[in-house]
Protein backbone atom coordinates (compact mmCIF):
# COMPACT_ATOMS: atom_id res chain seq x y z
CA UNK A 1 0.00 0.00 0.00
CA UNK A 2 2.63 2.66 1.02
CA UNK A 3 4.97 1.29 -1.48
CA UNK A 4 1.99 2.34 -4.04
CA UNK A 5 1.82 6.06 -2.87
CA UNK A 6 5.78 6.35 -2.95
CA UNK A 7 5.72 4.83 -6.42
CA UNK A 8 2.55 6.74 -7.72
CA UNK A 9 4.03 9.96 -6.69
CA UNK A 10 7.78 9.39 -8.04
CA UNK A 11 8.77 11.08 -11.28
CA UNK A 12 11.24 10.11 -13.46
CA UNK A 13 13.04 11.01 -17.16
CA UNK A 14 12.10 9.47 -20.07
CA UNK A 15 15.11 9.03 -22.17
CA UNK A 16 13.30 9.13 -25.25
CA UNK A 17 12.27 12.59 -25.01
CA UNK A 18 13.65 14.21 -22.20
CA UNK A 19 10.46 14.64 -20.14
CA UNK A 20 10.24 14.17 -16.16
CA UNK A 21 7.23 11.87 -15.52
CA UNK A 22 5.22 9.40 -13.14
CA UNK A 23 4.20 6.25 -14.12
CA UNK A 24 0.80 7.02 -14.07
CA UNK A 25 1.84 10.10 -16.76
CA UNK A 26 4.44 7.92 -18.76
CA UNK A 27 1.05 4.90 -19.36
CA UNK A 28 -1.02 7.53 -20.66
CA UNK A 29 1.63 8.60 -22.65
CA UNK A 30 2.43 5.29 -23.96
CA UNK A 31 -1.28 4.06 -24.37
CA UNK A 32 -2.18 2.22 -27.60
CA UNK A 33 1.78 1.74 -27.96
CA UNK A 34 2.70 -0.27 -25.48
CA UNK A 35 0.79 -2.78 -22.68
CA UNK A 36 1.11 -1.13 -19.22
CA UNK A 37 3.39 -3.87 -17.99
CA UNK A 38 5.94 -3.12 -20.63
CA UNK A 39 5.61 0.60 -19.58
CA UNK A 40 6.34 -0.47 -15.98
CA UNK A 41 9.24 -2.37 -17.11
CA UNK A 42 10.40 0.56 -18.87
CA UNK A 43 9.81 3.19 -16.11
CA UNK A 44 11.69 0.92 -13.50
CA UNK A 45 14.56 -0.17 -15.66
CA UNK A 46 15.31 2.47 -18.54
CA UNK A 47 13.70 5.66 -16.86
CA UNK A 48 16.48 7.78 -14.61
CA UNK A 49 15.07 9.12 -11.03
CA UNK A 50 14.89 12.16 -10.36
CA UNK A 51 16.06 13.23 -6.76
CA UNK A 52 13.20 15.45 -5.18
CA UNK A 53 14.91 16.88 -1.83
CA UNK A 54 13.12 19.75 -1.09
CA UNK A 55 14.56 22.98 -0.13
CA UNK A 56 13.56 24.99 2.87
CA UNK A 57 11.16 27.76 1.68
CA UNK A 58 13.46 30.62 1.47
CA UNK A 59 13.22 33.69 3.93
CA UNK A 60 11.92 37.13 2.96
CA UNK A 61 14.47 39.85 3.39
CA UNK A 62 11.85 41.97 5.68
CA UNK A 63 10.39 39.39 7.44
CA UNK A 64 10.50 39.76 11.38
CA UNK A 65 12.92 37.54 13.25
CA UNK A 66 10.62 35.17 15.27
CA UNK A 67 7.00 36.49 14.24
CA UNK A 68 6.28 33.44 12.43
CA UNK A 69 7.14 30.93 15.04
CA UNK A 70 5.01 33.28 17.41
CA UNK A 71 2.19 33.00 15.05
CA UNK A 72 2.26 29.98 15.04
CA UNK A 73 2.50 29.08 18.86
CA UNK A 74 -0.89 31.55 18.88
CA UNK A 75 -2.80 29.45 16.25
CA UNK A 76 -2.52 32.05 14.03
CA UNK A 77 0.38 30.50 11.58
CA UNK A 78 -2.48 31.20 8.63
CA UNK A 79 -2.26 35.66 8.93
CA UNK A 80 1.27 35.91 8.82
CA UNK A 81 0.58 37.61 5.78
CA UNK A 82 -1.59 39.81 7.20
CA UNK A 83 0.34 40.31 9.96
CA UNK A 84 3.46 41.19 7.94
CA UNK A 85 1.12 43.70 5.64
CA UNK A 86 0.02 45.22 9.15
CA UNK A 87 3.68 45.78 10.00
CA UNK A 88 5.02 46.99 6.94
CA UNK A 89 2.10 49.96 6.53
CA UNK A 90 2.86 50.45 10.58
CA UNK A 91 6.90 50.47 10.02
CA UNK A 92 6.75 47.57 12.66
CA UNK A 93 10.34 45.89 12.76
CA UNK A 94 10.76 43.99 15.56
CA UNK A 95 8.39 41.27 17.34
CA UNK A 96 8.06 43.08 20.25
CA UNK A 97 6.20 46.04 18.27
CA UNK A 98 3.78 43.79 17.24
CA UNK A 99 3.57 41.73 20.50
CA UNK A 100 2.75 45.46 22.32
CA UNK A 101 0.09 46.30 19.77
CA UNK A 102 -1.26 42.60 19.22
CA UNK A 103 -5.16 43.96 20.15
CA UNK A 104 -5.43 46.55 17.53
CA UNK A 105 -3.53 44.47 14.80
CA UNK A 106 -6.63 41.32 16.00
CA UNK A 107 -9.13 44.33 15.52
CA UNK A 108 -7.88 45.25 12.10
CA UNK A 109 -7.41 41.27 10.90
CA UNK A 110 -10.76 39.76 9.72
CA UNK A 111 -11.09 36.63 11.51
CA UNK A 112 -12.01 35.27 14.79
CA UNK A 113 -11.64 38.05 17.30
CA UNK A 114 -9.98 35.20 20.21
CA UNK A 115 -6.60 34.87 20.32
CA UNK A 116 -6.73 31.01 19.09
CA UNK A 117 -8.05 30.60 15.66
CA UNK A 118 -10.91 28.17 14.94
CA UNK A 119 -9.54 25.85 11.98
CA UNK A 120 -9.53 27.51 8.90
CA UNK A 121 -12.05 26.10 6.11
CA UNK A 122 -9.96 23.85 3.38
CA UNK A 123 -9.57 26.15 0.41
CA UNK A 124 -11.05 25.15 -3.14
CA UNK A 125 -8.34 25.48 -6.28
CA UNK A 126 -9.74 25.19 -9.38
CA UNK A 127 -8.51 22.10 -11.30
CA UNK A 128 -6.85 20.29 -8.65
CA UNK A 129 -9.38 17.33 -8.32
CA UNK A 130 -8.94 16.41 -11.78
CA UNK A 131 -5.33 17.21 -11.44
CA UNK A 132 -4.63 14.60 -8.58
CA UNK A 133 -7.04 11.73 -9.94
CA UNK A 134 -4.54 11.92 -13.30
CA UNK A 135 -1.66 11.19 -11.14
CA UNK A 136 -3.63 8.28 -9.14
CA UNK A 137 -3.49 10.40 -5.39
CA UNK A 138 -7.32 11.38 -5.43
CA UNK A 139 -7.50 10.12 -2.00
CA UNK A 140 -4.50 12.84 -0.47
CA UNK A 141 -6.94 15.71 -2.16
CA UNK A 142 -7.88 16.65 1.71
CA UNK A 143 -4.09 16.63 2.62
CA UNK A 144 -2.98 18.59 -0.45
CA UNK A 145 -5.32 21.59 0.46
CA UNK A 146 -4.26 21.16 3.92
CA UNK A 147 -0.66 22.12 2.79
CA UNK A 148 -1.88 24.66 0.89
CA UNK A 149 -3.70 26.58 3.05
CA UNK A 150 -0.45 26.58 5.49
CA UNK A 151 1.44 28.22 2.89
CA UNK A 152 -0.63 30.14 1.16
CA UNK A 153 -1.05 28.59 -2.13
CA UNK A 154 -3.84 29.57 -3.74
CA UNK A 155 -3.58 27.86 -7.76
CA UNK A 156 -3.03 24.60 -9.40
CA UNK A 157 0.60 25.91 -10.90
CA UNK A 158 1.68 27.13 -7.62
CA UNK A 159 1.12 23.49 -6.66
CA UNK A 160 2.44 21.97 -9.53
CA UNK A 161 5.62 23.97 -9.48
CA UNK A 162 5.92 22.99 -5.19
CA UNK A 163 5.00 19.43 -6.13
CA UNK A 164 8.42 18.11 -4.83
CA UNK A 165 7.60 19.97 -1.60
CA UNK A 166 3.98 18.60 -1.35
CA UNK A 167 5.14 14.84 -1.81
CA UNK A 168 8.07 15.03 0.56
CA UNK A 169 5.29 16.05 3.39
CA UNK A 170 2.68 13.53 2.40
CA UNK A 171 5.19 10.60 2.55
CA UNK A 172 6.34 11.75 6.06
CA UNK A 173 2.52 12.14 7.15
CA UNK A 174 1.52 8.91 5.50
CA UNK A 175 4.47 7.20 7.43
CA UNK A 176 4.20 8.26 10.80
CA UNK A 177 0.31 7.20 10.17
CA UNK A 178 0.67 3.99 8.75
CA UNK A 179 3.44 2.33 9.75
CA UNK A 180 4.96 2.40 13.30
CA UNK A 181 4.66 -0.99 14.87
CA UNK A 182 4.22 -2.78 11.71
CA UNK A 183 5.72 -5.47 9.97
CA UNK A 184 7.19 -4.44 6.21
CA UNK A 185 8.59 -5.99 3.25
CA UNK A 186 12.01 -4.21 2.37
CA UNK A 187 13.09 -4.32 -1.40
CA UNK A 188 16.55 -3.51 -2.11
CA UNK A 189 16.53 -1.95 -5.85
CA UNK A 190 20.23 -1.38 -5.88
CA UNK A 191 23.53 -1.50 -5.10
CA UNK A 192 25.77 -4.83 -3.61
CA UNK A 193 22.72 -5.56 -1.10
CA UNK A 194 19.93 -5.90 -3.45
CA UNK A 195 16.82 -8.51 -2.68
CA UNK A 196 14.17 -8.77 -0.38
CA UNK A 197 14.03 -8.95 3.43
CA UNK A 198 11.12 -8.53 6.67
CA UNK A 199 11.57 -5.92 9.58
CA UNK A 200 9.51 -3.96 11.68
CA UNK A 201 8.87 -0.22 11.80
CA UNK A 202 10.38 1.55 15.21
CA UNK A 203 9.53 4.79 13.99
CA UNK A 204 9.36 7.11 11.78
CA UNK A 205 10.77 10.64 12.11
CA UNK A 206 11.62 13.62 9.54
CA UNK A 207 15.43 11.87 9.51
CA UNK A 208 13.26 8.70 7.28
CA UNK A 209 11.59 5.24 8.43
CA UNK A 210 13.34 3.57 11.22
CA UNK A 211 13.64 -0.22 11.32
CA UNK A 212 14.75 -3.56 12.60
CA UNK A 213 15.83 -6.44 10.58
CA UNK A 214 13.39 -9.77 11.21
CA UNK A 215 16.45 -11.76 10.30
CA UNK A 216 19.46 -10.21 12.02
CA UNK A 217 18.22 -7.30 14.24
CA UNK A 218 20.21 -5.15 12.46
CA UNK A 219 18.75 -1.85 12.62
CA UNK A 220 19.12 1.18 10.11
CA UNK A 221 17.47 4.62 8.89
CA UNK A 222 15.78 4.29 5.82
CA UNK A 223 15.44 8.24 4.55
CA UNK A 224 12.35 8.75 2.36
CA UNK A 225 13.92 10.58 -0.64
CA UNK A 226 14.81 6.85 -1.04
CA UNK A 227 11.91 5.25 -1.23
CA UNK A 228 9.18 4.55 -4.04
CA UNK A 229 11.24 2.84 -6.85
CA UNK A 230 14.54 5.33 -6.17
CA UNK A 231 16.26 2.64 -4.13
CA UNK A 232 13.89 0.91 -1.75
CA UNK A 233 10.82 -0.14 -2.14
CA UNK A 234 8.59 -0.54 1.05
CA UNK A 235 5.16 -2.36 1.44
CA UNK A 236 3.23 -3.60 4.72
CA UNK A 237 3.30 -7.30 5.41
CA UNK A 238 -0.53 -8.38 5.38
CA UNK A 239 -1.48 -10.51 7.88
CA UNK A 240 -3.55 -12.52 5.68
CA UNK A 241 -0.51 -13.08 3.20
CA UNK A 242 1.60 -14.09 6.12
CA UNK A 243 -1.08 -16.99 7.00
CA UNK A 244 -1.14 -18.13 3.50
CA UNK A 245 2.38 -19.24 3.87
CA UNK A 246 3.15 -23.05 3.10
CA UNK A 247 4.14 -24.82 6.09
CA UNK A 248 7.78 -24.64 6.80
CA UNK A 249 8.13 -28.32 6.23
CA UNK A 250 7.15 -27.89 2.51
CA UNK A 251 9.98 -24.85 2.41
CA UNK A 252 12.87 -26.48 3.09
CA UNK A 253 15.17 -28.95 0.68
CA UNK A 254 18.19 -30.90 1.35
CA UNK A 255 21.60 -30.80 -0.59
CA UNK A 256 25.37 -30.84 -0.40
CA UNK A 257 28.21 -28.88 -0.14
CA UNK A 258 30.91 -28.82 -3.14
CA UNK A 259 34.57 -27.34 -1.88
CA UNK A 260 37.23 -27.87 -3.95
CA UNK A 261 41.36 -27.36 -2.79
CA UNK A 262 42.47 -23.68 -3.73
CA UNK A 263 38.92 -22.24 -4.50
CA UNK A 264 36.95 -23.83 -1.19
CA UNK A 265 33.07 -23.84 -1.43
CA UNK A 266 33.22 -20.59 -3.55
CA UNK A 267 30.24 -18.61 -1.29
CA UNK A 268 30.20 -15.23 0.34
CA UNK A 269 27.79 -15.50 3.26
CA UNK A 270 25.85 -13.76 6.02
CA UNK A 271 25.17 -14.64 9.81
CA UNK A 272 21.58 -14.45 10.11
CA UNK A 273 19.51 -15.51 12.61
CA UNK A 274 18.76 -18.48 11.06
CA UNK A 275 22.13 -19.66 10.10
CA UNK A 276 24.39 -18.70 7.19
CA UNK A 277 22.91 -16.41 4.56
CA UNK A 278 23.87 -17.05 0.65
CA UNK A 279 24.86 -13.39 -0.48
CA UNK A 280 26.74 -14.96 -3.62
CA UNK A 281 27.78 -18.60 -5.28
CA UNK A 282 30.90 -17.75 -7.80
CA UNK A 283 30.71 -20.48 -10.80
CA UNK A 284 34.05 -22.34 -9.08
CA UNK A 285 33.42 -24.68 -8.00
CA UNK A 286 29.78 -23.72 -8.36
CA UNK A 287 26.87 -25.13 -5.83
CA UNK A 288 24.22 -26.77 -7.53
CA UNK A 289 21.72 -26.75 -4.51
CA UNK A 290 22.71 -23.07 -3.37
CA UNK A 291 21.18 -19.79 -4.95
CA UNK A 292 21.91 -16.52 -3.81
CA UNK A 293 18.92 -15.61 -1.51
CA UNK A 294 19.03 -19.00 0.15
CA UNK A 295 19.93 -19.89 4.56
CA UNK A 296 21.69 -22.73 5.44
CA UNK A 297 20.18 -24.19 8.28
CA UNK A 298 22.31 -27.15 9.10
CA UNK A 299 25.51 -28.70 7.99
CA UNK A 300 26.59 -31.83 8.66
CA UNK A 301 25.26 -32.77 12.03
CA UNK A 302 25.69 -29.04 13.53
CA UNK A 303 22.44 -27.29 13.75
CA UNK A 304 22.94 -23.59 12.63
CA UNK A 305 19.77 -21.66 13.80
CA UNK A 306 19.39 -19.80 16.87
CA UNK A 307 23.23 -19.14 17.68
CA UNK A 308 25.46 -15.83 17.95
CA UNK A 309 27.65 -15.53 14.52
CA UNK A 310 30.50 -16.74 16.19
CA UNK A 311 28.93 -20.05 17.90
CA UNK A 312 27.86 -20.09 13.90
CA UNK A 313 31.33 -19.58 12.71
CA UNK A 314 32.52 -22.23 14.79
CA UNK A 315 29.75 -25.07 13.95
CA UNK A 316 30.01 -23.89 10.59
CA UNK A 317 34.21 -24.27 10.09
CA UNK A 318 33.63 -27.54 12.08
CA UNK A 319 31.35 -29.76 9.78
CA UNK A 320 33.01 -28.05 6.52
CA UNK A 321 33.77 -30.46 4.20
CA UNK A 322 33.06 -31.79 0.34
CA UNK A 323 30.12 -33.34 0.01
CA UNK A 324 28.48 -32.10 3.43
CA UNK A 325 25.44 -32.61 3.78
CA UNK A 326 22.71 -29.51 4.10
CA UNK A 327 19.13 -28.05 5.29
CA UNK A 328 18.85 -25.27 2.73
CA UNK A 329 15.77 -23.04 2.83
CA UNK A 330 14.52 -19.64 0.83
CA UNK A 331 15.58 -16.59 4.06
CA UNK A 332 12.91 -14.04 2.97
CA UNK A 333 10.03 -16.91 2.92
CA UNK A 334 11.16 -18.72 6.04
CA UNK A 335 11.17 -15.43 7.72
CA UNK A 336 7.66 -15.17 7.60
CA UNK A 337 7.76 -17.78 10.05
CA UNK A 338 8.34 -17.87 13.89
CA UNK A 339 12.23 -18.62 14.26
CA UNK A 340 11.35 -21.89 16.83
CA UNK A 341 8.97 -23.05 14.18
CA UNK A 342 11.86 -23.29 11.60
CA UNK A 343 13.71 -25.15 14.27
CA UNK A 344 11.35 -27.56 15.28
CA UNK A 345 10.60 -28.25 11.52
CA UNK A 346 14.53 -28.58 11.14
CA UNK A 347 15.13 -30.81 13.57
CA UNK A 348 12.30 -33.44 12.27
CA UNK A 349 13.66 -33.38 8.88
CA UNK A 350 17.34 -34.63 10.25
Amino acid sequence: LLDFHFAAMERRRDPYDGKTQTLLEMVKKYHGTYSKSEVESYFEFECTAVASVPAPAPKASNEIEGLRQWLKEKGRERQFDQVSSWCEENGAVLLEEVQENWDEILAELKDLPSSEAAPAELPSIAGLEEWLEELGLEEYLEDVLEWCGENQVQRLKQIQAKWDDILQDLKLKTAKAELPGKKVSVQVLVGKWQGTYLAHVLNVTDAGIRIKHLEDDFEETLPLDALGGGKYRLEPVDSDEEDETPQVQDLLWKGRLSVEIGSGAGLELRWVKLGYAVDQVNPKPGQKDLSPGDVILWINGMLLIGFDEDTVTERFAEAFAHGAPLLIGKLSTLMKHQLQEVEDAVKKLI
